[in-house]
């Protein structure tokens, strides 16, 4: 039996490491249309390559790290396809431990020096410091610029479940008088995002998992959106993306946002515009008020 050992190095000598996953919770949009769509969606200026990895999950490689950093600083990307239906995808940081049924630990977070001076706001410097947390990848335009004197922003890739340092300590040594002194930094975590080691998923922590605490799921049940089934069946007869992609929208909308268009109509399925109602009143001023007392006397007269 042979065995073979994957590290880092691997991904940088197959060009994978600046490769991400896509992964699809409710439906996905065909591939044609992920390639063509992706690079614009998610303003893409050089060149990527998107293949299907497994089920639910695309593989999306990219040339430059600047993209690779674009694509993985946002939670969440809503995927059009050509009939207007909205895909959400969650981009995901691909190692060669990649599995269908586990969400990977690395991922980027910010991070923040709040005790550094304002002589230190270096790339050089900023780096070595950031790597007691992570792998260091880009710094915000306030620290390169110098515009924000408090503090300094470095944006890393970490191992979720690793332990976080607090404080990193910098040894400064005096160049004239060669003596060196030690400063502690306190290190400010701005975006990091949880990881369930039960269920193997990103977003959230053991404590909050649904899969290890079904009590949670009661309190969800009363919070689901209903969904119209007649309503529904109409929508895939006429065409629409099949059972699982089509319900299974409407049920997840927290933005209220997005509209499935029902083909051959003119109607949305997911928000109904709601008629303002004819007997409120708009008027804003006392001149109103005083009308209607008089109305009322009249009237009692």
């Amino acid at each position: 039996m042979g065995f073979l050992e994957f590290n880092g190095q691997k991904n940088t000598i197959e060009n994978l490491q600046y490769a991400v996953v896509g992964k699809f919770s409710y439906g996905w949009p065909d591939l044609d249309d992920l390639r063509n769509e992706i690079p614009k969606q998610c303003i893409v200026k050089g060149d990527c390559k998107i293949s299907l990895l497994r089920n639910r999950h695309i593989h999306i490689r990219f040339n430059l790290e600047e993209e690779f950093i674009n694509m993985m600083s946002k939670n969440v990307f809503y995927i059009l396809d050509k009939e207007g239906y909205s895909f959400p995808m969650r981009p995901l940081i691909y190692d060669a431990k990649f599995k269908v049924d586990e969400e990977t630990t690395q991922a980027i977070a910010w991070i923040s020096f709040t005790d550094l001076k304002p002589t230190y706001f270096v790339k050089e410097s900023l780096f070595s410091l950031a790597l007691a947390v992570g792998k260091p990848l880009h710094l915000d335009m306030a620290t390169i610029n110098k515009t924000r004197p408090s503090c300094a922003r470095v944006k890393v890739q970490v191992d979720l479940l690793s332990d976080f340092p607090k404080f990193v300590e910098m040894e400064i040594i005096n160049s004239t008088t060669k003596e060196s002194r030690v400063e502690r930094i306190k290190i400010q975590y701005d975006m990091l995002s949880k990881y369930c080691k039960g269920c193997k998923i990103q977003g959230h922590e053991e404590q909050e998992c649904r899969i290890l605490h079904h009590e949670l799921r009661k309190n969800d049940a009363s919070s689901e959106t209903k969904i119209d089934e007649p309503q529904v069946e109409k929508h895939l007869a006429n065409g629409g993306q099949g059972e699982k992609a089509g319900v299974q929208m409407m049920q997840w909308n927290p933005v209220k946002k997005r509209f499935i268009i029902e083909k051959n109509a003119h109607n949305y399925l997911n928000d109904k515009a709601i008629s303002p109602i004819k007997s409120a009143s708009t008027s804003n001023t006392f001149a109103a008020l005083l009308i209607d007392e008089q109305v009322e006397d009249n009237n009692k007269a």
